[in-house]
């Protein structure tokens, strides 16, 4: 009989092993160092006593890493990952996890819990749907090389000195997923650079970028600014900076002049996943 329970005992080591097992052979393989899952559990927030693991004779084989945040006034769990290994698939583990996890979440007042998986992984959304997530929105994964002609520039660039968050907001045409979220940028001030587009002192576009990850976390122009360059502007900047590949992930889709922009800057969809939200009850 497997063991369930919490991972707030389990070391990084530990989790590491069975997290790069668990995803060597999945769609999209990717292996990560231990200071990278260390990033992971800072920028996704992860709460190691809201995130739950099967144990087989005190061996960790499977587990749910969920980050925590309060949003609007309402407490959000985030499944940052679920991961079983190769030779424990087929057992319902993770509906398991989630049966084991809910009580908890119910107790603490978290009222949703969000996630994204890979939109052709059908036996992993059909398994959330069985648990009771909803799709909620399709998100597009970006990523091209932006080379960086030496095109007219018009605008000032400069660092921004701080997030002005209901400004920044206020250029956004729909909200950002959970790894391009206020809170998680605010975390990850230490290993992001913000710059943004000046007009005299007027700020008119922004983007958020991590030079170690290659990846946009947000990029957004002030609505009417558009059709000016901006955007494209802050892309080139980005890519004479640190090197002309770039990627994007979790673009939503129904966000079709960001989709448009990205494409015509020579970025790819590479791969797409659907948002899905169970709600605690």
């Amino acid at each position: 009989m497997d063991t369930l329970q919490t991972l707030e005992n389990i070391s990084t080591e530990t989790l590491l092993d069975v997290f790069n097992l668990s995803f060597s052979d999945y769609i999209v393989p990717f292996c990560l160092t231990k200071e990278q899952l260390e990033d992971k559990i800072k920028s996704d927030g992860i709460d190691l006593s809201l995130s739950v693991g099967a144990f087989e004779n005190d061996a960790l084989i499977a587990f749910i890493l969920h980050g925590y945040d309060v949003i609007d006034q309402v407490k959000y769990a985030y499944n940052a990952g679920t991961g079983v290994i190769p030779s424990k698939r087929g057992a319902k583990l993770t509906t398991k996890l989630y049966e084991s996890i809910l009580p908890l979440f119910r107790k603490k007042g978290i009222g949703h819990v969000l996630l994204e998986v890979i939109t052709t992984n059908e036996p992993a959304v059909k398994t959330y749907q069985n648990i009771g997530f909803k799709i909620i929105r399709k998100l597009n994964c970006f990523k091209g090389l932006i080379v960086a002609t030496d095109i007219n520039r018009p605008f000032e660039i400069r660092e921004l000195e701080a997030y002005d968050w209901p400004k920044l907001s206020s250029f956004w045409d729909l909200k950002p997923s959970w790894q391009n979220s206020i809170t998680a940028l605010e975390k990850l001030q230490q290993t992001t650079v913000a710059i943004g587009v000046y007009e005299d002192e007027k700020l008119l576009g922004y983007a958020v970028y991590n030079p170690s990850l290659k990846r946009i976390h947000q990029l957004s122009v002030d609505k009417n600014y558009r059709r000016r360059g901006i955007g494209r502007q802050l892309l080139y900047e980005i890519s004479s900076r640190y090197g002309e590949a770039v990627s994007a992930i979790n673009v939503d889709q129904n966000s079709e002049e960001t989709v448009a922009f990205l494409k015509a800057m020579g970025m790819e969809i590479y791969v797409q996943q659907y948002e899905m939200e169970l709600l605690v009850n």
